[in-house]
């Protein structure tokens, strides 16, 4: 693949986030109830999967070069109404000429987000009430647990879908997803390591059910020393932050013989902007250009 350099990379988010940071401003509409962008390009298509009465909205965008022989790597992306927009004007901007799709899932909705569905697809079920928390929004009546059957249907039903239509590699895929997209994101590597090639996870929501990512962070590292010392073949994660606060998560994975660990932190971000210097990361991640 073509060398990007990081900073182009980077810029490239900066002047993304300047538009969309803008257009926010003018909103003030709940978080994700916004109107979603909605890219108009020949390249640029959706189509929708699942029952008939609670489908997902599968946003697809294709590159601009022909796949080369093993076919597209691609990207998925969690909040695919919101994500995608942001990862295609990243891709256009900054790797062009790369054979990378862009896969967001999302929902049938025109806004950024169809927030109870969320709830309920990025979640183990909630154990306890989640107590308050500066800056968190628990679900409160929102039904949460579905994780594992929305991941059974992306393994099942939408991968095996892109190959079917598109020239794709399934072994050069990246995931990436935001707070509790991030701990979805989490929850595929403790849970099934190999269905991706890369892990990309912004401000993950490891808060959920009192730290129950940490505990199964501890249960795949015991998993993983059991079976042979190391993770094979090799994964590498991501893990964005705003703010000063380490996650603690890093702690929980460091040093994990197989696990390529990378941190990079935002300071100057908010849990609601990061995702956007976050995402131009895993664009960086998936092209190789992000390294420890």
């Amino acid at each position: 693949m073509t060398r990007i350099p990081r900073r182009s990379v980077i810029a490239g988010a900066l002047a993304a986030a300047l538009a969309i940071g803008t257009a926010r401003a003018q909103d003030r509409r709940p978080r994700g109830q916004q109107p979603a962008e909605r890219i108009v390009d020949p390249r640029a298509t959706r189509f929708e999967i699942g029952p008939a009465g609670k489908p997902w909205r599968i946003f697809l965008g294709l590159p601009a070069v022909p796949p080369p022989a093993a076919g597209y790597s691609a990207i998925l992306a969690l909040d695919g109404n919101a994500s995608f927009p942001a990862l295609w004007h990243l891709r256009e901007q900054t790797a062009p000429h790369e054979p990378v799709m862009l896969v967001g899932i999302g929902y049938p909705v025109e806004t950024r987000n169809d927030t109870t569905r969320r709830w309920f697809d990025l979640t183990s079920p909630g154990k306890a009430p989640v107590p308050p928390q500066p800056g968190l929004r628990g679900p409160g009546e929102r039904p949460t647990g579905g994780q594992d059957a929305f991941l059974a249907l992306i393994a099942d039903d939408l991968l095996p879908r892109l190959r079917r239509d598109h020239l794709v590699d399934l072994s050069a895929l990246t995931l990436f997803g935001h707070s509790l997209g991030g701990l979805f994101v989490l929850h595929t590597l403790f849970t099934r390591p190999g269905l991706f090639a890369r892990y990309a996870a912004a401000d993950p929501s490891t808060w959920w059910n009192a730290g129950e990512p940490l505990r199964e962070a501890a249960a795949f590292r015991g998993g993983v020393l059991a079976a042979g010392g190391r993770l094979d073949p090799a994964r590498p994660l991501l893990v964005a932050n705003s703010g000063d606060r380490r996650p603690p998560i890093l702690d929980a994975l460091a040093d994990l013989p197989g696990l390529e660990l990378i941190h990079r932190p935002h300071p100057d971000e908010t849990h609601g902007s990061v995702i956007r210097p976050a995402a131009a990361e895993a664009l960086a991640l998936h092209l190789g250009r992000l390294t420890p």
